[in-house]
């Protein structure tokens, strides 16, 4: 079982590297903007749950085990993010809601999403349903000083 925390940490390691191809504790400290005792620490856990392999000084990578988790981890926060901004919700907002929203939603809760979701992208351009929502926000005073 994982808590909240460690997959916040499993998210940033998939992330770093995904953009960087390694990660080192360091990179995590500075990503999650927390102390380098507290990603030891934290890199401890992840070791002894067998989620990622460390060497001191060395690099850190997932086990199949890890892997797997930071991809699910990474799709959860990819389809809150997308579901959001579907909704009207800005890029940035989106960005921080989905990790607050990403530990707490249900499997259920984020199956019917990524199949509305999925729904959503195959519409044709025509429907015009997304710009008639825009709109209604707008109306209602819902994206009123909002950055897009």
């Amino acid at each position: 079982m994982t808590t909240r925390n460690m997959e916040d940490y499993l998210e940033a390691i998939w992330n770093l590297q995904d953009k960087k191809g390694y990660v080192k504790a360091k990179d995590i400290a500075d990503k999650l903007e927390v102390s380098r005792p507290s990603v030891s620490e934290m890199i401890k856990k992840l070791s002894e749950n067998e989620y990622i392999v460390y060497e001191k000084y060395g690099g850190i990578v997932f086990t199949a085990k890890g892997k797997k988790l930071a991809r699910e981890i990474k799709k959860r926060h990819t389809l809150l993010v997308e579901f959001l901004k579907i909704v009207g919700v800005g890029e940035q907002n989106a960005q921080t809601d989905a990790c607050k929203l990403e530990h707490d939603v249900s499997p259920e809760t984020i199956t019917c999403l990524l199949e509305f979701v999925e729904f959503i992208s195959l519409l044709p351009e025509s429907s015009k349903w997304k710009e008639n929502f825009q709109e209604y926000l707008k109306k209602r005073g819902l994206l009123a000083g909002k950055k897009q």
